[in-house]
């Protein structure tokens, strides 16, 4: 927590003076599917699957999903790329072929019941994307699970 030098200290109340501070890490994450936006999104392809690269399956283990961090431009510029790498898709989601990695900033790993590794980012919000780097150099599963074990 960080409180503003200039507001006086009242206990027991944080107020808006008070700045919650949270560690934030990243990583490199293929993106394997996308959901249709809603509302003002509506017409995009806004809330990205996330996957971990796992080298012994060669396969991708889902974190996770996010929507934030994302612009106009770059809502408009993903929903043509993962459109053109479209496999299938149901009501809401289009899968894609995992050729597209972004660096996804996040709070925290935890334990989750919900994605097949077990484990789902907290706070994840896309950085940008890489196109220097192949889905093979994504951050590992294992990597995933080491940052999950050096925070719990």
């Amino acid at each position: 927590m960080a409180k503003s030098l200039s507001s006086p200290y009242e206990a027991g109340n944080r107020g808006s003076n008070w700045l919650k501070l949270k560690p934030s890490h990243t990583l490199d994450l293929v993106i394997v599917a996308a959901e249709w936006g809603s509302g003002r999104r509506r017409g995009w392809l806004s809330n990205l699957h996330l996957a971990a690269y796992d080298p012994e399956a060669d396969d991708f283990i889902m974190l996770g999903k996010t929507f934030k961090g994302l612009t106009d431009e770059l809502l408009e510029w993903q929903t043509r790329e993962l459109l053109a790498r479209e496999t299938e898709r149901d009501d809401y989601t289009v899968y894609v072929r995992p050729e597209l990695v972004a660096e996804i900033a996040f709070n925290d790993v935890q334990t989750s019941p919900r994605y097949p590794g077990g484990l789902a980012l907290r706070f994840a919000r896309v950085k940008r994307y890489r196109p220097d780097k192949k889905v093979t150099a994504a951050d590992t599963i294992v990597t995933v699970t080491e940052i999950h074990r050096r925070s719990g």
